[in-house]
């Protein structure tokens, strides 16, 4: 993969994540593969706190075997919490960071997560994690102005799927870019108003495009081809996860429908 975007634009280390300057678009995980975009180059530039806990976060990731998902994940959330300026232990802030991207993918991850760490000198165990991690999540938030960018990017990678792909094809006089626009725009809507604590935004982005696809679909007469199989295996997450950000987000934008 280059540094650059396929707009033209180059990509840079930005608030925790690999963004394009000129479009916006945030990219994932593959970044870390990347030789012209070194992870451990960019962390000179952070501040001695966040090098160190970005450092056990990719310590942590690489003993535990974690894919670049996970440590995309981890990485941002630290990075957003300690940008916040809050002021906590860091290995605290490393060990939320993962456990929180790891609930997202895969939630039998956790509890290697919380022995890790246990190993590493943290006092935490299952009566006190719950204490720990309820700390920082009035801190987890990622920036608004990405948050469209992020959910265009994992949107288009939806798209893209072969077999989504070939059933909007199927439909010759269906107009596509209305039927996705819609589905973005109900997306974001869904993202941005309807908060489920406790959750990525990665898991809570691909729930909102789930919810929209199949809000959409049904009002064009269509079957809805995204179902949460597909999406889970798409974007590598847990499908029982998934189902419960799911149900909560379609309760939430039912209860605004009623309200109306």
């Amino acid at each position: 993969m280059s540094n650059s975007c396929d707009c033209g634009g180059r990509i840079v280390f930005d608030g925790g994540e690999y963004v394009c300057e000129r479009c916006g678009r945030v990219f994932e995980g593959l970044c870390y593969q990347t030789p012209s975009l070194p992870f451990n180059n960019f962390s000179r530039t952070f501040s001695s706190k966040c090098s160190k806990v970005l450092f056990m976060i990719k310590d942590v990731c690489d003993r535990l075997g974690f894919n670049d998902s996970i440590l995309y994940d981890a990485t941002y959330t630290a990075e957003s919490i300690i940008g916040s300026g809050v002021r906590y232990n860091g290995v605290e802030i490393a060990f939320f960071s993962l456990y929180s991207a790891c609930k997202g993918f895969n939630p039998i991850f956790c509890e290697r997560v919380l022995k890790e760490f246990r190993r590493i000198g943290l006092n935490v165990n299952e009566r006190n994690c719950i204490r720990i991690l309820s700390k920082f999540w009035k801190h987890y938030s990622y920036r608004r102005f990405n948050i469209r960018s992020y959910l265009s990017h994992l949107l288009e990678s939806l798209r893209s799927n072969i077999f989504v792909k070939e059933y909007v094809k199927g439909f010759y006089r269906l107009n596509e870019k209305i039927l996705w626009s819609r589905v973005e725009q109900d997306s974001i809507k869904f993202l941005e108003e309807y908060r489920v604590s406790g959750e990525t935004l990665k898991v809570r982005a691909v729930a909102s495009i789930y919810v929209s696809c199949n809000r959409v679909f049904r009002s064009f007469g269509l079957e809805n081809p995204v179902t949460l199989e597909l999406v889970s295996k798409h974007f590598s997450l847990d499908p029982n996860n998934l189902k419960k950000v799911v149900e909560k987000i379609m309760v939430y934008s039912y209860e605004g429908l009623a309200e109306m």
